[in-house]
C-alpha cells in the first residue's frame, strides 16, 4: 500500500462570529484515496512493485494511494473480488475519506462494475481499458483468468445502468494506437475520453501512471466538487 495524507486545516469548531480576534477556520474537505486495480499482470510481482513505485510519484499531489489486486488468475469469481474491493471501499469511505477509482486494462472492468453498485464513488479513471467483447481475447488467456472472463460478460450489462451525469465522471485514458486491445474497445460512451501520445498497451499503462498523475488529480478534484 502506497500512501500519502495531506496536510489539513484544524478540525477544531469555528470560533462564533462577532468574538474579538476570532478566527474562521476553513472547514477541511475530506481526503480523496485513489484504489488503483491493475491488469491481468498482477501475479507478476515485477509488475507489481513498478505499479507501486509510479504511485509513489502521487504523494506531493494530495492523494492517497492504495493497489486493490484482483488476481485475475485466481480460482475465485468475480464477483467474489468484486465484493472484496466494495468491502475495501466501504472501509475507507467508513473513515470519512471520498474515493475514486482507478483500473488498468482488465482492471477496468472492475472498477467499472464497483461504480455501477457502489454511485458514492467520486470517480472512475481506465487507462487502457479492455471491459468489451471477450471474443477479442484469445481462449487460453481466458481459461487461464476465469475473473476477467466473467468481468467481460457482466460489465457490458452494468454499463447500460450508468447515465450522462455517472458517465461524465469516468476518465478513459487511451494510447495512440493499443495493439492489444481492439481501439474502439478503449473508448466509452459519454466518459471523458483522452488520446495520450503515445503507441502500445503497457506502453500506455506505464505512461498514465508516471506522466498523467497531475491530469487525473486534475479530474478528480473537478468532479469531487460538483
Amino acid at each position: 500500500m502506497s500512501e500519502h495524507v495531506t496536510s489539513d486545516d484544524s478540525d477544531l469548531p469555528a470560533p462564533a462570529e462577532g468574538l474579538p480576534g476570532a478566527r474562521v477556520a476553513r472547514i477541511r474537505k475530506p481526503p480523496i484515496r485513489l484504489i488503483y486495480v491493475p491488469g491481468l499482470g498482477d501475479r507478476m510481482p515485477p509488475l507489481v512493485h513498478l505499479q507501486r513505485e509510479a504511485l509513489r510519484a502521487w504523494r506531493p499531489l494530495g492523494v492517497r494511494t492504495t493497489m486493490f489486486r484482483v488476481r485475475w488468475s485466481s480460482d475465485a469469481s468475480f464477483q467474489e473480488r468484486l465484493d472484496r474491493l466494495d468491502a475495501l471501499v466501504e472501509q475507507f469511505e467508513e473513515r470519512g475519506e471520498r474515493v475514486a477509482l482507478m483500473g488498468a486494462s482488465a482492471g477496468a472492468g472492475a472498477v467499472l462494475a464497483e461504480y455501477a453498485r457502489r454511485r458514492s464513488i467520486v470517480a472512475v479513471i481506465i487507462i487502457a481499458g479492455k471491459f468489451l467483447e471477450p471474443d477479442d481475447i484469445i481462449k487460453p488467456v481466458l481459461e487461464r483468468n476465469a475473473p476477467f472472463a466473467q468481468s467481460l460478460s457482466t460489465v457490458p450489462k452494468l454499463l447500460e445502468e450508468l447515465g450522462p451525469d455517472d458517465r461524465a465522471r469516468i476518465l478513459s485514458l487511451r494510447s495512440a494506437r493499443d495493439g492489444v486491445v481492439d481501439d474502439e474497445d478503449t473508448l466509452l460512451e459519454g466518459a471523458v475520453n483522452e488520446t495520450m501520445r503515445v503507441v502500445g498497451h503497457v506502453i500506455a499503462i506505464g505512461y498514465a501512471l508516471m506522466f498523467r498523475a497531475r491530469r487525473v488529480v486534475r479530474f478528480l478534484r473537478e468532479v469531487a466538487t460538483d
